[in-house]
């Protein structure tokens, strides 16, 4: 089958030198992507051995939006509207089942943390975390007041919980942090 094949060493050499050519041509055409490529490997290995330089660049992305000043304010606001002397000043009792208007204040605080929930795509995990903290405590406070055996009606729950003024509030130590990391941003 094969008997009649006779290699002609010229033609091998031609497909041969055409073969390297085409090599070159493509390594010649490609560098630049092929540099990039090795550039992006080196960068991602630095990354990997350097963990500590990834949270840097978070908050560089974080400085330079306009939306970032704007969830820092909304979530201040946030803080002010469910503290708890102020929630209980601006939202009446809407019976005088102590234990509708303790669920009324709930869902109160329940909907302006529901409305400001996307803020926290902005902020630190640990500025989140007292706000997510501030308002358990609030709802907390709320029912622990609602379960005195003093507190018959709505009006004395109100009452009650306006008069247990904190020092150094939940409301409040989320709002300091929250001015903290604004202050370090800009």
């Amino acid at each position: 089958m094969f008997s009649n094949f006779t290699v002609d060493w010229k033609e091998s050499l031609l497909i041969l030198l055409g073969l390297v050519i085409i090599v070159l041509l493509f390594y010649v055409f490609n560098r630049k992507s092929i540099a990039k490529e090795k550039e992006t490997r080196n960068f991602l290995r630095q990354r990997m051995q350097q963990p500590h330089t990834a949270p840097k660049v978070q908050e560089t992305l974080r400085k330079s939006t306009p939306q970032t000043v704007q969830a820092y304010e909304r979530l201040i606001i946030l803080m002010e509207r469910i503290d708890l002397q102020k929630l209980v000043v601006r939202v009446a009792p809407i019976s005088e089942l102590k234990q509708d208007y303790a669920s009324f204040l709930i869902q109160n605080i329940e909907q302006e943390y529901d409305f400001n929930i996307s803020q926290q795509l902005y902020v630190s995990e640990e500025a989140w975390a007292l706000i997510a903290t501030a308002k358990q405590t609030i709802i907390q406070q709320i029912l622990k007041t609602s379960l005195k055996e003093d507190v018959l009606t709505a009006t004395d729950l109100q009452k009650k919980l306006i008069q247990s003024k904190e020092q150094n509030s939940v409301t409040e130590l989320a709002k300091n942090r929250l001015k903290q990391e604004f202050k370090n941003l800009v």
